[in-house]
């Protein structure tokens, strides 16, 4: 019976230090056209992602200073969010001070199909499990997300790497 106790207590000690898996690496390509129960947006620099509809809501905001729009991205039935906007103050707290508190934290870069490189992506988890996420992008965007729960975590994640390039004119 100790024995078996004993095994438990180190099988579940291995498991807390493991570190957790990390978000799918971010290829990004030119973006096709919208499926169907897909809502598509653009940050203000071209980085374009794709939402579904029955999962999440998207709002937007005009800001003046600096000027732009800001979307807050909510899963529905939850407050969790993420925010898209520039790679400025609003992510203050993903930049600075979650990866201080994190037990894992990894880092990324996010390239487009051939190989260039375009951007940082940024995650961790706290020592209570909870994930967050940030991403910038060379040309201006960002987007990240607070600590939450890894499934919603991984719901978030499937909209991040939607992010696709906006076609040349």
């Amino acid at each position: 019976m100790v024995g078996v106790v004993l095994s438990a207590a180190v099988v579940v000690y291995v498991f807390r230090l493991r570190a957790p898996r990390r978000p799918r690496s971010l290829v990004m390509s030119i973006c096709q056209a919208v499926a169907p129960g897909m809502r598509r947006f653009k940050g203000d620099f071209g980085t374009q992602f794709d939402v579904p509809e029955v999962k999440f809501s998207v709002k937007d905001w005009a800001r003046d200073m600096p000027p732009g729009t800001l979307y807050a991205v909510t899963l529905k039935e939850t407050v969790e969010s993420m925010v898209v906007w520039h790679d400025d103050d609003v992510f203050n707290e993903l930049k600075n001070a979650f990866p201080v508190f994190s037990r894992h934290v990894g880092e990324d870069d996010v390239r487009t199909r051939d190989g260039r490189i375009i951007g940082r992506d940024r995650w961790g988890n706290l020592s209570d499990g909870e994930r967050w996420r940030y991403v910038t992008f060379f040309d201006g965007d960002a987007v990240g997300y607070r600590p939450m729960s890894p499934d919603e975590a991984r719901l978030f994640d499937q909209v991040i790497n939607s992010a696709c390039l906006s076609p040349s004119p």
